[in-house]
């Protein structure tokens, strides 16, 4: 009786135990991540949803404006000293006139270039920033998920090509794109672009350094 007694605690046990695994199992899939060890992020879906770079681009753009008035002003200037050049008659004044013209000119080329290598540098930066900024929070995401590897999802965009007559050949520019894929097909479920834009998002703040 007592074996008995005992076979069938043991019964009630093993179907106690396989009817908690049941149960239990979905629970703790649905809080796992569903990308699992490996996800991929599209880091040009990245930044182009972030709040931080539409900033740092309006920024940019209303400094390109201001020296794009810069820009005319000089060249207004410039106008009107060869205009005043054209109107003079005697050597002397038009050596001296065509002497201002040349050193403004020149002063004008000189700052133009500058500003554009400021903005270059200043762009340049920008996405250096959002870069080390995006790579830390998929560290972040990868550490908090439990993934042990994120890939750059390179395989969502087509190829693209140029027209410009300094570009390329199509050919050529299409065998290096082709050359530089490195995922030819991830499953969306385990695409972690949207959850980095939404944490970087809101960590964002416009008064951040």
């Amino acid at each position: 009786m007592q074996q008995r007694a005992r076979m069938s605690f043991s019964m009630v046990g093993l179907v106690a135990a396989g009817l908690l695994t049941v149960g239990l199992l979905p629970g703790a899939a649905a809080q796992r991540s569903s990308s699992g060890p490996i996800a991929v992020v599209n880091l040009s879906g990245v930044m182009g949803g972030l709040a931080e770079r539409a900033d740092a681009e309006a920024q940019l753009r209303a400094r390109g404006e201001a020296i794009r008035v810069e820009v005319d002003t000089r060249q207004a200037k410039l106008r009107i000293l060869q205009d005043e050049f054209a109107a003079l008659t005697t050597t002397v004044e038009r050596l001296a006139a065509e002497e201002r013209v040349d050193a403004e000119l020149i002063q004008f080329m000189a700052w133009n270039e500058l500003m554009k290598q400021e903005l270059d540098s200043e762009r340049a930066l920008l996405l250096e920033k959002l870069y080390v900024d995006i790579m830390a929070a998929v560290k972040h995401m990868a550490e908090s998920d439990g993934i042990d590897l994120v890939l750059v999802h390179d395989s969502s965009g087509g190829i693209q090509t140029s027209m410009d007559p300094e570009a390329p050949p199509l050919e050529q520019q299409v065998r290096q794109q082709i050359a530089m894929r490195r995922i030819a097909f991830a499953a969306p479920r385990i695409d972690r672009t949207r959850d980095i834009i939404i944490r970087m998002n809101n960590a964002y703040s416009p008064q951040s350094p």
